[in-house]
């Protein structure tokens, strides 16, 4: 059984905390049904303000570094190259926290968790859309599922080379990561509410549409990742089903190759 816990650590959404958790309970068992996937054993969920989420997202990334200097054979060029761009990168969150609903990541005692500030879901109308709410946390429990099937570092690191990608490109992490979530996020709404919940159709304020903009967006979170992804792993499920798809976790020479990412039908007869 998963222990779900959700941190409310802004100190004033109480009732969000205890709303996302009785959310986790209701869409827990279809994500596990839907993926194929178990459920992990815990699952750790943080609401923070926009600045303490901006700041995790900061210290993920240099926790990511840490590990592959620890782990890779890397000269002090790629390092200094490395800490200049996340130095760089590390301005990239003020701009779009509003877009991003939720992230999933490693926290500092190793223990995975999602975190996910309140003002953003305000700004983007999930408090008033209950079937974009239960998309958005059963996306992010998919990413938990995931971690826990995945082997190795080598889907979150800075030096892809380094760790014998071969011709792998990088986008192909991103498509079935997202495509994955997105995918099964659907397939749970889609079950709960008849129809699959979609949160662009929530109503946005005008601080989100100010950011949701054509430049801001290359910063963030990529549409046609989550949208091209979605019809890689759909098109892969309906001809092998979700047993010959989650081979993925183990073994990354089955991602799609570069040429596959538009061809969902390659890819499914490669798989």
């Amino acid at each position: 059984m998963t222990v779900f816990e959700v941190l409310d650590e802004t100190s004033r959404n109480t009732g969000l905390r205890d709303r996302i958790l009785e959310v986790l309970d209701k869409v827990a068992p279809h994500v596990a049904e839907t993926t194929g996937l178990p459920l992990p054993a815990h699952a750790r969920y943080r609401l923070l303000t926009p600045k303490a989420w901006r700041k995790e997202v900061r210290l993920n990334a240099q926790r990511i570094l840490v590990r592959d200097m620890a782990e890779l054979d890397l000269t002090p060029a790629e390092i200094d190259r490395t800490r200049t761009a996340l130095k760089i990168a590390g301005f990239f969150p003020v701009l779009i926290w509003p877009l991003v609903l939720a992230r999933t990541q490693q926290a500092a005692d190793a223990q995975r968790e999602t975190i996910m500030a309140p003002k953003t879901w305000r700004h983007a109308g999930l408090l008033a859309h209950d079937p974009a709410l239960h998309q958005v946390v059963a996306h992010e429990l998919v990413h938990h599922l995931q971690d826990e099937a995945r082997a190795g570092e080598v889907w979150k690191t800075y030096f892809p080379a380094k760790r014998e990608l071969g011709k792998i490109p990088r986008a192909s992490f991103t498509y079935v990561l997202e495509g994955h979530a997105t995918w099964a996020d659907r397939q749970v709404t889609g079950r709960l509410f008849g129809t699959p919940a979609d949160h662009r159709q929530a109503q946005k304020s005008w601080r989100y549409r100010l950011h949701d903009n054509r430049v801001i967006r290359r910063l963030g979170p990529s549409r046609e990742a989550y949208e091209q992804g979605a019809a890689l792993i759909a098109r892969a499920v309906e001809v092998h089903g979700t047993h010959s798809v989650n081979r993925i976790w183990k073994d990354i020479h089955l991602l799609p190759t570069a040429e596959e990412l538009t061809d969902p039908d390659a890819w499914a007869r490669r798989l």
